[in-house]
């Protein structure tokens, strides 16, 4: 007699785990309010006045943090936003039940960035665009372009404006906290987008046309970077866990020793530049963690605390001199 012998594969998943879809939703504010285009309002704090004719930016290198600590990257999803168009986009389908943040870049990353567009499939975000996003071979895709017309008063706002941030130096890294919406395909990510603050800093009063890497294009990536994306849900608030809330740095601005204090005592602490790079780190002892950072300089950092479960918290650090 023969004996035959079944072999039963299983495969388990962490309960709670299932496959679909991840979106972005992107809710588009202009000084806390829906954005529209071609509507005149306040620009760098009240300065002077703006109105939007076009706004378009990339978004890349996605990872979602989730369930625990999972970092589960979406490889080349390449995103371009428009703000007159669609506010979901599709990250991918991946097996998460909650997200707890999400970290992206804003542009193309070198490799993409300097391949040709013109291979690209039909559709694709890095295929060519009209208008344009793409400025050439050497220098790549358009990061950001950002176009209107400003002026003194609202009914003077008629000077030219064109920011187009072009090169591999404005590749910037975004990281934000994020409650997970659910969804029937899936789950959701939601951001407030506020594009009032992309101008801050710049004075465009009398019109500006710059394609490149310049002191306004730096300014406005790093705006987009740091000041631009929150979480449009409310943040989780249980005692145990690391948010926002109980996370201080002090003194901020610092130029000398920055320390650190967080409710969870066992967590590291990394501080990235603008543009994704890891500049210090640290572990916190007792909740407390003092480094210096006097050799980092001038300007805004992230810093993000881990306690390695999927408790994470971020803050902008500035260093002035």
């Amino acid at each position: 007699m023969k004996l035959l012998l079944t072999i039963v594969c299983v495969i388990l998943i962490p309960a709670g785990l299932f496959a679909g879809e991840v979106g972005l939703v992107l809710n588009s504010l202009m000084n806390g309010s829906p954005f529209t285009l071609n509507t005149v309002v306040t620009a760098d704090n009240g300065r002077y006045f703006f109105s939007t004719r076009l706004l378009r930016y990339y978004i890349s290198n996605i990872t979602i943090i989730h369930d625990g600590g999972q970092r589960t990257p979406a490889r080349y999803v390449y995103l371009l936003v428009d703000v007159k168009n669609q506010p979901r986009y599709l990250i991918g389908t991946f097996n998460i039940s909650r997200i707890d943040s999400i970290e992206f870049h804003i542009g193309v990353d070198y490799t993409a960035n300097h391949a040709d567009p013109s291979l690209q499939a039909p559709g694709s975000p890095l295929a060519l665009q009209n208008p344009s996003m793409h400025w050439g071979w050497s220098a790549g895709y358009r990061f950001i372009t950002y176009e209107g017309s400003a002026g003194s008063t609202s009914t003077t706002a008629n000077a030219d404006v064109q920011l187009h941030s072009v090169s591999d130096a404005l590749y910037r890294r975004v990281v934000v906290a994020v409650t997970s919406t659910s969804t029937e395909s899936g789950v959701d990510v939601v951001l407030n987008a506020e594009y009032g603050n992309l101008l801050n800093n710049i004075d465009a009063s009398v019109g500006m046309i710059l394609h490149g890497n310049d002191v306004e294009t730096v300014t406005m990536s790093n705006n987009m970077a740091t000041n631009v994306f929150s979480s449009a849900t409310p943040l989780s608030v249980e005692a145990n866990e690391l948010n926002i809330g109980v996370l201080t740095i002090s003194p901020n601005p610092s130029s000398n020793v920055v320390t650190v204090a967080s409710s969870t005592p066992d967590a590291s602490v990394t501080v990235y530049d603008a543009v994704g790079q890891t500049v210090a780190t640290a572990q916190l002892l007792s909740g407390l963690s003092s480094f210096s950072v006097a050799t980092l300089p001038t300007g805004t950092y992230t810093v993000v605390v881990d306690a390695h479960n999927g408790l994470i918290s971020h803050a902008p650090l500035a260093i002035i001199r």
